[in-house]
């Protein structure tokens, strides 16, 4: 069985159960490096507010931020019907799913997420990942990736169920090798609290790209 399918049947829920505890902590926008990442963009001030879509969102709390204090039009993609079900809570317009099939038109956002979820990505659907996020971003836009990270790409058992890896690499090049996409900003920092650490089994990086394709 494909990974994505043991999330959208119930491992996407228990996810959600163990983190949801400690997200419920963070103060938003200060603990969240996403956010902050999201806040410096120049975005150009148009009639109708940013689109903005996470992929990854969990119980859309980061989304509902976002709306509610600056303004964006927010959309969300889990594969945890629980998360969708909280963020739909929250008025988060979520849909159950996975990141290789979005169920978007083609450039409907200025800005894509990806919140800590391409980790557990199956490997061969990296290629679909990449171009599905492509299709659905504006030229130009804004990726911001947030996950994991290592400068060679390993592979890990996953802590909470057998039979599922973990897979760390550095998720720029998923879209970086190309000469539409550059990198404006990318930080590596311990996976609980962001603060430097030598250790690269904690590390986890933020990373802002640039879509800006020739016309």
């Amino acid at each position: 069985m494909k990974q994505r399918d043991v999330f959208l049947q119930s491992e996407g829920d228990a996810w959600l159960e163990r983190n949801t505890p400690r997200g419920a902590t963070r103060a938003l926008p200060d603990c969240d490096e996403v956010l902050l990442a999201i806040l410096q963009l120049p975005l150009s001030p148009t009639a109708a507010p940013s689109k903005l879509l996470e992929i990854g969102c969990a119980s859309g709390s980061r989304l509902a931020w976002l709306r509610d204090n600056r303004g964006f039009d927010c959309y969300g993609l889990d594969p945890s019907a629980k998360a969708v079900s909280a963020a739909s809570a929250q008025g988060v317009l979520a849909q159950q799913g996975t990141a290789e099939k979005l169920p978007f038109g083609a450039a409907a956002f200025d800005v894509v997420v990806f919140g800590f979820c391409l980790y557990l990505c199956d490997r061969e659907d990296l290629f679909l990942i990449a171009c599905e996020a492509d299709r659905v971003l504006r030229n130009p836009g804004w990726l911001v990736i947030q996950d994991f990270y290592s400068a060679t790409p390993c592979q890990r058992p996953y802590h909470h169920r057998s039979g599922i890896s973990s897979f760390k690499m550095d998720y720029r090049h998923l879209f970086a090798w190309h000469p539409g996409y550059s990198n404006y900003f990318h930080k590596i920092g311990h996976h609980v609290d962001g603060t430097y650490t030598d250790d690269p089994n904690e590390w986890v990086a933020t990373s802002v790209l640039r879509k800006h394709l020739a016309p």
